[in-house]
């Protein structure tokens, strides 16, 4: 590429070229994303379960305007609910809610416990809240940790 100073558009170029990106890379690239790990869960719960009744609240992750992040702090005050809420009551719960995490997220520790983080630890809190409701709150990493979770639950 040849730099032509009068070039307009010049300023806008970089250079570079961009980075290609094999399905391999891509794939491995999503599956450290919790909200890919998200929506394969929501899409195995619909086919495997149509009858079961939940909500996944995918708005978390996103990237916000401050107006609309005004907007979210007026409609939805509390932040750390768990990402998955399936509305099947099972004795003793009145249902199941599940906190999606990646894989290897570091949310939970080797030896079992949580995450000293502010944000994991404001998502305990309120994981006790419900529990105290008579939720069943449980964390997954991953999807097949979920897929687990619900099926253990089910079958309780």
């Amino acid at each position: 590429m040849t730099f032509n100073k009068h070039d307009p558009f010049n300023q806008f170029r970089s250079g570079k070229t961009a980075k290609v990106v094999t399905k391999q890379e891509l794939a491995e690239q999503m599956a450290r994303k919790e909200s890919s790990h998200q929506l394969e869960f929501c899409k195995w719960i619909k086919r495997e379960y149509p009858e079961i009744r939940f909500r996944s609240d995918m708005q978390a992750g996103q990237k916000r305007s401050g107006y609309m992040q005004n907007l979210v702090d007026i409609l939805d005050p509390f932040s750390g609910w768990p990402d998955v809420s399936i509305w099947v009551a099972r004795s003793p719960y009145c249902g199941l809610m599940i906190e999606m995490k990646r894989e290897n997220s570091g949310a939970i520790l080797k030896d079992g416990s949580l995450s000293k983080g502010k944000h994991v630890q404001n998502q305990h809190q309120v994981h006790e809240f419900l529990r105290g409701l008579g939720w069943k709150v449980e964390i997954a990493e991953g999807c097949e940790e979920a897929k687990k979770i619900l099926q253990e639950y089910l079958n309780m």
